[in-house]
């Protein structure tokens, strides 16, 4: 089979990235644990986006495993594809369930149009390699577009400060503390 070894650059280039995404997802959820802790919404959204960034590394190993077939790399393509997609979708329908402040957190990226897109993608891609044509594997550009913007946008998220009302809470007790603090410090001196 030549197809992997045609595509191997490819391969070890998104297998990189997503490994590094997933490397900084895991900073991100870190750095706002807390936050993300309280949240259902937070987490079903860490969830989906760990999905998100995990799965082209599984698409890259399995294009960069030598000497298989292309109808066996097809039909892990197809596999791959179906469960990421299932799990996505299940991800989704827990957001669904989510009370109303936590779906006010995630509404913006609860759309799962770019999942199912991204497992479309790379399902028609295994379906074609399946069947003989290896220009399926072309469909894994666009796909690896998708997932990681929807990855990376869901990312972003994380990163983002709390809504409006938390901000103030947060951090009035200590910007209150710190001019007290150099009162009292300016008092004493």
């Amino acid at each position: 089979m030549t197809v992997s070894a045609d595509w191997h650059d490819f391969a070890t280039m998104i297998g990189g990235a997503s490994g590094a995404l997933t490397g900084l997802l895991f900073v991100a959820v870190s750095l706002n644990a807390s936050r993300i802790a309280g949240h259902a919404g937070l987490r079903a959204s860490a969830g989906q986006t760990l999905v998100l960034f995990i799965t082209p590394l599984i698409i890259a190993a399995a294009v960069l495993t030598p000497h298989q077939p292309d109808w066996v790399l097809g039909a892990e393509l197809m596999a791959i594809g179906l469960v990421a997609g299932w799990v996505l979708l299940a991800n989704h329908r827990v957001k669904r369930e989510l009370a109303d402040e936590d779906l006010r957190l995630i509404s913006i990226f609860n759309h799962p149009v770019p999942n199912v897109l991204f497992m479309l993608l790379v399902m028609a891609s295994g379906a074609i390699l399946a069947a003989g044509q290896g220009a399926g594997l072309y469909l894994l550009f666009p796909a690896s577009i998708v997932v990681f913007i929807s990855g990376v946008l869901n990312a972003w998220f994380f990163l983002l400060p709390p809504p409006s009302g938390r901000t103030s809470i947060t951090h009035e007790p200590s910007s209150r503390q710190h001019p007290d603090s150099q009162a009292d410090e300016g008092g004493l001196g």
